[in-house]
C-alpha cells in the first residue's frame, strides 16, 4: 500500500511557499483552502495565534501517525476492516481523546497543540482523523453537524458510516436523530433533514473551527485574540452580519467604540428583526454620543 504522506518540511518552500514568505494570515489561509488542504489550513490558523509555532514538527508528527497507521491496517482486506483497525489504533494506540472537563479551552482549537497532546474538540479531532485516515486509503470527510462536528466514512457506494471524532463511536440513524434533537431542543424539526449529514469541504470546516476558537477566546476574556479570529471570519464571510456584530462587540470591549459603530450599524441594517437588535440600537446611540463628545 502506498501512503499519501504530507510534504516534508524541506519540500514546503516549493509546495507551500506561502508559509515562508511575508503574506498575511488571510492570504495564506485562502491559498491552503484553495488547494483543498485541510490540515495545512488548520496549522495556518494555529500559527496566526502562536508566532513561535513549529510547523515542521506538527507535519512530522502527522507523517509518523500516517506511517504507523498504515502498518497497523496492512492486514485488513475490506474497507470495513480498515476502518475498524484504524479507529482502534487512533483512539487506543495514539490515545486521541476529548476533554469533557475543559471542553471550551482555546488550546483544543489549535491544531498543533491537538497533535502534540492528542486531545481536542470534535472539529479539531476530525481534521486530524480525516487527514491520517485518508492518507492510508479510507474515504473520510467532515460533517458540519449542529453542535457536534462528525466524520463520515464512505465504505462503498451503498454504505456510509458516521463517527463521533471525540472517541470513534459509530452512530446509527436513531442515535444521530437523538443527538440532533438533544442539541437543538425545541427548535429541532421533528425529523432530522438528510442534508444535515452532507460532507463539507475545507472552507466550511475552517469556518467552524474559527467559530469555536472565537467563542473560546471570548470565554477566556482574551478579547485581542478573539478580535483577530473574528476579523478572519469577517474576511472569509464578508456578507455575514453576525460576524460584523461580533467584531463590533469585541472592538467595543477593547475600547474602540468609534470603530465598532460601523459594524453595529451594519448588523442593525441587515437584521432589523433579530432579538439582539433593540439592545444594539441602545448601545449604538450611546456610542454615537461618546463619539460626539470625543470629537
Amino acid at each position: 500500500m502506498t501512503l499519501k504522506a504530507l510534504p516534508r518540511f524541506s519540500d514546503i518552500k516549493t509546495r507551500f511557499g506561502f508559509l515562508l514568505i511575508g503574506e498575511t494570515a488571510l492570504q495564506e489561509l485562502k491559498h491552503a483552502m484553495s488547494h483543498n488542504n485541510l490540515l495545512m489550513s488548520g496549522l495556518i490558523v494555529a500559527k496566526h495565534f502562536q508566532a513561535d509555532m513549529n510547523v515542521a514538527s506538527s507535519i512530522a508528527q502527522i507523517e509518523d501517525f500516517i506511517i504507523r497507521s498504515g502498518k497497523h491496517i496492512a492486514s485488513a482486506s475490506t474497507p470495513q476492516e480498515k476502518l475498524n483497525q484504524f479507529v482502534d489504533f487512533f483512539y487506543k494506540d495514539l490515545a486521541f481523546s476529548g476533554d469533557e472537563r475543559d471542553f471550551f479551552a482555546s488550546k483544543y482549537n489549535l491544531i498543533n497543540q491537538v497533535i502534540a497532546f492528542r486531545t481536542g474538540i470534535p472539529v479539531s479531532m476530525a481534521m486530524i482523523f480525516c487527514q491520517v485516515g485518508n492518507a492510508i486509503g479510507l474515504k473520510l470527510s467532515g460533517v458540519n453537524f449542529p453542535g457536534h462536528f462528525l466524520v463520515r466514512c464512505e465504505l462503498d457506494e451503498d454504505k456510509t458510516v458516521f463517527i463521533d471524532p471525540l472517541n470513534g463511536t459509530r452512530l446509527n440513524w436513531q442515535q444521530l436523530q437523538q443527538l440532533y434533537s438533544s442539541i437543538l431542543g425545541e427548535s429541532a424539526e421533528e425529523s432530522m433533514p438528510v442534508e444535515t449529514l452532507d460532507a463539507v469541504g475545507v472552507e466550511e470546516t475552517v469556518i467552524r473551527l474559527l467559530h469555536n476558537l472565537k467563542s473560546a477566546y471570548i470565554n477566556e476574556e482574551n478579547y485581542q485574540d478573539a478580535l483577530a479570529t473574528v476579523d478572519l471570519l469577517v474576511q472569509l464571510c464578508p456578507d455575514d452580519p453576525y460576524e460584523r456584530r461580533d467584531r463590533g462587540f469585541l472592538l467595543h470591549q477593547l475600547e474602540c467604540p468609534t470603530v465598532a459603530l460601523a459594524d453595529y450599524e451594519y448588523f442593525i441594517k441587515h437584521c432589523p428583526k433579530d432579538p439582539s437588535t433593540p439592545l444594539l440600537k441602545i448601545q449604538l446611540k450611546q456610542l454615537q454620543q461618546q463619539s460626539v463628545i470625543l470629537h
